[in-house]
């Protein structure tokens, strides 16, 4: 009793301490509750407090959270793209079949008097001061993922304060009476100091806004406007699981930007549809008349990117992506800067799955999309390795590779990247790898543009993910 108590009690995200008191039935509007002890509510008079959230009796948990096992720990990998966008409407769809969730607090001294219980906890339910918790009247997820980190780059010395991709925002979904379902989600940036740079490319972007988008989905097709994920990142992704590091070969994160632009990243002003058939994830997606990334001093004519992803393999997802982006003009500056055609990126990637490892990997092929950094445009064969190896359920090893290869004849600098990567992580909490602390290593073997070597990088972070 008291470990399915436990269960429930995580899955609708209590993480303290449970107090030894026994659980009561209470009637409230013609329903009757059953109310679960929370925590402890400490008083300086010794008369201490049992908060208790109060359900319906009989509810029971969906099993829509209980994703298959060959998907489990890649959702649990994979905080974002559509893995998370999955993922935050399992969970409201779970406090929706929870109902109406209440809050009581009942003196420590009459717990275990079922008739003072009950009585005072009727006169709580009827007083508007308690209320119902937010949670059973809106339907969406609220958090604010805090990413602090301390780390040094390829060029300076000692450790220094970076922003480690703080966000918040909001997951809203609701499902009309015809089955259709309804997602918004809005996330911003957070950094607490203006100054403080980015550290993780993949967060690099000229707005703090990272996404606002709108959809609708029936069945097993969804359509999408705003702000997003990207079809290409849908496959892009597979190798972006490191916490400082990384993302630096597939072009889903190019020129420096989270690759709005270029529809390729966080891809901003655009239309997708996606569809699932089988074991088959198909997306498209289209951006039309918008501006090119900073730099570049014609507009974009139009993209247009899709993906297909195969998962009927025991254990194994497989994906290739493609994206196009025409420019209304090559202008005589981007000749300059190396682009001498349209914007193109191209990516497969795998992925095979286990409950304790994982080992992902892609390839990439970019004409007129990556940069090096002194800002000149090459084409290249990209690479991406992460090896994931969890010790018990509080520790993580991680570790590969990321490589891009200039392969333009027109390229006439030193630039690549050839650096490895290796991690340890350890998570507290629920333990899935939200809230945790790291060190993470950068071993660079490649050059800049004008031949210089990189030094070692090293970063020391947390993230903690506060969120209802």
């Amino acid at each position: 009793m008291a470990q399915s108590q436990n269960n429930l009690l995580e899955n609708i995200g209590v993480q303290v301490e449970v107090p030894n008191v026994p659980t009561f039935l209470v009637k409230h509007k013609g329903e009757e509750l059953k109310c679960y002890p929370i925590s402890t509510i400490k008083k300086k008079s010794k008369k201490d407090l049992i908060k208790y959230y109060c359900m319906q009796k009989d509810i029971q948990m969906t099993d829509r959270g209980k994703i298959e096992d060959q998907e489990n720990a890649e959702i649990r990998d994979q905080e974002y793209g559509q893995n998370a966008k999955e993922q935050f409407r399992i969970d409201i769809q779970d406090q929706m079949d929870r109902g109406s969730i209440y809050t009581v607090k009942i003196p420590r001294a009459d717990v275990y008097n079922p008739i003072m219980v009950s009585f005072m906890a009727r006169q709580q339910l009827n007083n508007r001061y308690y209320g119902k918790l937010i949670d059973g009247l809106l339907p969406a997820k609220l958090y604010i993922s805090l990413r602090p980190q301390f780390a040094s780059s390829a060029n300076e010395e000692g450790l220094s304060l970076k922003n480690g991709g703080s966000r918040g925002g909001f997951f809203y979904y609701y499902q009309f009476a015809n089955d259709i379902e309804l997602m918004m989600q809005y996330e911003a940036g957070v950094s607490w100091n203006s100054d403080t740079p980015f550290i993780n490319i993949s967060n690099m972007d000229d707005s703090s806004r990272r996404l606002s988008y709108l959809s609708l989905q029936y069945n097993e097709s969804t359509i999408l406007i705003g702000k997003a994920w990207s079809a290409y990142y849908d496959v892009a992704g597979f190798t972006d699981h490191y916490m400082a590091f990384g993302a630096q070969a597939s072009g889903a994160f190019n020129a420096g930007t989270d690759g709005g632009a270029s529809g390729t990243g966080r891809a901003d002003k655009i239309m997708q549809i996606q569809t699932n058939w089988k074991d088959v994830h198909a997306k498209v997606q289209l951006q039309y008349k918008h501006d090119a990334h900073n730099g570049i001093d014609i507009d974009y004519d139009y993209s247009i990117s899709g993906s297909l992803i195969y998962k009927g393999w025991s254990n194994i997802r497989a994906g290739i992506a493609l994206s196009y982006a025409k420019f209304d003009d090559i202008t005589a500056q981007m000749l300059a800067l190396g682009i001498d055609g349209e914007d193109f990126s191209s990516v497969a990637g795998v992925i095979y799955t286990q409950e304790d490892f994982s080992v992902n990997a892609l390839l990439s092929y970019t004409r007129n999309h990556m940069n090096d950094d002194q800002g000149i445009y090459l084409d290249g064969i990209g690479s991406e390795l992460y090896l994931r190896y969890d010790i018990g359920d509080s520790w993580r090893l991680a570790g590969g590779f990321n490589y891009l290869i200039p392969k333009d004849n027109s390229y006439e600098y030193d630039y690549n990247i050839k650096k490895s990567i290796f991690s340890l992580q350890y998570t507290f909490g629920k333990k899935n790898f939200n809230d945790l602390i790291y060190i993470e290593f950068d071993l660079p073997n490649g050059k800049l543009a004008n031949g210089d070597s990189l030094n070692m990088s090293v970063a020391v972070g947390i993230r903690y993910l506060l969120s209802r």
